[in-house]
């Protein structure tokens, strides 16, 4: 049997170490010089293993930003197999997906307000400034962030599935449908994250899951009327 690569056992002993915790969700690893000095290799070995632990669905590379552990580590790119050719349009595709969205997102609002950590209910509005703010300047950024938003709700339900789901629902059609569209959507879509976010977090900090389910229902509801107006579908 032939030798593993190196690199790949690099991947493998990351991967590890992501798994058992040494990184968290979300969180940015250390810089590509530092961490290749920390394990003893090649920056370029270390870039190889990296591509290999992007594919595998267990880290995110942004460009210009740095990587990432991923929200849900080993959730790969298209886990629901969703795909726009010989059944339904791209846009009839997002309404579908933000009626799902509604459903799910909606109801878990629920636990997150019953759940949530007040760490948690911070790192919500640290988001939301954050997108406020990139919303006026980088969309590649404030696309990522609001992904990020979305996935640390999941996971202030504290329901193994649920943070599980609700990132899986973004994996791909998130990159592969919502960006192509986003320059046409962006004033609409900014807006609706400006107005439902911010009451989303307003009703998760009051403990209030209904007003904080009725407000997620209302930010997938006006994604699908801004679908409506704007790609006249």
């Amino acid at each position: 049997m032939p030798a593993q690569p190196m690199s790949e056992l690099l991947a493998d002993k990351l991967a590890a170490m992501i798994m058992q915790g040494e990184y968290a969700h979300g969180e940015k690893l250390p810089n590509e010089r530092e961490l290749a000095e920390r394990l003893g290799v090649s920056r370029t070995m270390l870039r190889e293993a990296t591509k290999q632990l992007a594919a595998r669905g267990l880290v995110d590379i942004r460009r210009g930003v740095g990587t990432f552990v991923s929200e849900t580590p080993g959730v790969m790119s298209n886990p629901l197999g969703i795909s726009a050719e010989g059944g339904k349009s791209v846009p009839e595709i997002l309404e579908d997906w933000y009626s799902v969205r509604m459903i799910i997102e909606g109801e878990a609002m629920e636990m997150a307000a019953r759940n949530a950590t007040d760490e948690e209910l911070e790192e919500l509005e640290g988001l939301l400034q954050a997108e406020l703010e990139l919303a006026r300047t980088d969309y590649e950024d404030f696309m990522e962030t609001d992904r990020s938003f979305h996935c640390a709700l999941a996971h202030a339900t504290h329901n193994v599935i649920m943070t599980r789901l609700i990132p899986t629902l973004h994996a791909n059609v998130y990159y592969d449908f919502v960006r192509g569209y986003y320059p046409q959507l962006r004033r609409a879509y900014n807006d609706n994250v400006d107005v439902n976010h911010a009451a989303i977090v307003r009703h998760l900090k009051l403990r209030d899951g209904r007003g904080a389910n009725l407000a997620m229902r209302c930010h997938m509801l006006q994604g699908i009327r801004d679908l409506h107006s704007i790609l006249k579908f």
